[in-house]
């Protein structure tokens, strides 16, 4: 009997024991109801720096004016010699030597390693203890690595963020880049520690401008260069409006001997420029690889890289775009399955990048529309789908911009794509950060048609840098129809304030 009781008490201590280790464990978790947000950074967010830390510290990627002032220098006299004797071969030869040399820190060999062991990110935001609402925690990485490290340094920096903050899930807001390197971290280390994913004009299926550069294809079309140093004109205050209808109306007669000039000259220099700086430099990098789409990512191989040479690279960058790049769809679905709640930000409304046969396309200034949104089908920029057009997949719901411009019920996930017109590839303003937050702190998974301010489609409001939902009336953001009358207004105002 007296052995039942030791027994008895034993195991009522070890129970009462646990219960108090439970309870202390619940008091430890965070009640602040905010849970913590961590930012995984878009490509080059951070600068690369040689000897960071030291005396010796200088730029490796962002490199100092004073260096490219001196390459320019060196250039001079080639460029002369050029001029005069033709020779295309000897010009190329010493530009890709120049290059390489500027660019040489920044580099990765044939195996897609640094050659520069010293080179790391400028600076690092570890987790903290301390958060806030609609506050971040910054995820920096070296943007070069394989997407995979990457991904591993993100988990522990969110596994240490849980155990700062006392939480036991974050948010991530993931841009550009970003949503790569999140989407392999899903696919690595799963959902468990993961609330809500949010991805910003992400380039997790790549980016048409860099598959281009990747298969050989530099051509300039003069009509996307005008419109995309016309993106720099934003907004239709009548001043503006009237300088944007006058840009237009001359650039293209400027542009055009512009164009033909630099498509001669890339032409006869691009075979060795190539081979000597652009494949080694840019196709040596693991981690712009995943820039390049899915539809031309072999194209992209078999031109940029040896099978031999470049083995140890292939099948790192392999690894992503068939684990993770092809499969995306898969990914989200499985996640939101597992309970993540996810939202996709398309930006549109932007010329895209001048080089390759996709430059005409829709954009955000740097990714196009149709890579962001997974999938949206999307007029050419300044033009629309046509006035019979018709909704590709019609599953009940309205998927047409009013402006007639995109058709999202194409996109993999069109209930939860939202596209924001006039919105700059990531130069977020305050009404976009209180939808990305509005997203965030709202239980459950949330749609286009949750909130009612927050339609499918929005506009950026140049002026009050708000989101407002896109009609017939605000769609035309870059109106080129002058109304004199407010333009004279617009001056006389600007002369009295001169005064």
């Amino acid at each position: 009997m007296k052995k039942f009781l030791t027994i008895l008490l034993s195991v009522v201590l070890a129970f009462s024991l646990s219960i108090s280790i439970f309870a202390q464990s619940e008091s430890d978790e965070c009640q602040c109801g905010h849970i913590p947000v961590v930012f995984v950074t878009g490509f080059a967010y951070t600068e690369l720096v040689a000897n960071a830390g030291t005396p010796e510290e200088y730029g490796a990627f962002g490199v100092e004016s004073e260096a490219i002032t001196e390459m320019i220098k060196g250039l001079i006299l080639p460029l002369v010699s050029l001029i005069l004797t033709r020779d295309y071969d000897a010009f190329a030869h010493r530009l890709s030597a120049d290059v390489m040399e500027l660019f040489y820190d920044a580099s990765c060999d044939e195996n897609g390693n640094p050659k520069n062991p010293t080179v790391d990110i400028e600076r690092f935001n570890p987790p903290r203890a301390e958060h806030y609402e609609n506050d971040y925690f910054t995820f920096r990485y070296d943007w070069r690595k394989d997407i995979f490290d990457i991904a591993a340094e993100l988990n522990d920096y969110i596994e240490e963020t849980k155990r700062l903050t006392g939480h036991s899930k974050v948010a991530i807001r993931a841009e550009s880049m970003g949503g790569a390197v999140t989407m392999t971290y899903l696919k690595d280390y799963g959902y468990d520690s993961v609330e809500t994913v949010v991805m910003q004009s992400s380039a997790f299926d790549g980016i048409s401008t860099i598959s281009s550069l990747f298969i050989g294809d530099l051509t300039i079309d003069a009509q996307s260069l005008v419109n995309y140093i016309g993106n720099f004109m934003e907004g239709n205050a009548p001043d503006m409006v009237f300088y944007r209808a006058l840009y237009l109306s001359l650039a293209k007669f400027a542009f055009n001997p512009i164009v033909d000039f630099l498509g001669g000259f890339i032409g006869n220099i691009d075979d060795i420029v190539y081979d000597e700086c652009i494949k080694p430099l840019f196709g040596y990098i693991p981690g712009l690889w995943t820039f390049v789409t899915p539809e031309t990512y072999e194209e992209a191989k078999d031109f940029m890289l040896d099978e031999e040479v470049n083995a140890v690279l292939i099948q790192k960058i392999d690894r992503y775009h068939y684990e993770v790049q092809d499969k995306c769809d898969e990914i989200i679905a499985d996640a939101m399955a597992n309970g993540v709640n996810f939202a996709i930000f398309s930006n549109y409304g932007k010329g895209a990048l001048p080089i390759g046969e996709k430059s005409v396309s829709q954009s955000d200034f740097l990714i196009e529309t149709e890579h962001t949104s997974l999938g949206a089908t999307c007029a050419d920029y300044g033009k629309t789908l046509g006035d019979g057009y018709v909704q590709a997949i019609d599953d009940g719901h309205n998927h047409l911009s009013p402006d007639g411009m995109i058709d999202a019920s194409t996109c993999v996930f069109p209930e939860i794509t939202w596209f924001v017109k006039d919105m700059v590839h990531t130069w977020y303003t305050d009404g976009y950060d209180e939808l990305v937050y509005k997203l965030i702190y709202t239980e459950g998974q949330e749609t286009i048609h949750t909130f009612a301010e927050y339609p499918q489609f929005l506009v950026n409001n140049q002026e009050t840098e708000a989101l407002e939902p896109m009609t017939a009336e605000n769609s035309d953001t870059q109106s080129t129809d002058v109304d004199f009358i407010e333009l004279i207004k617009v001056w006389s105002e600007q002369i009295k304030n001169a005064e």
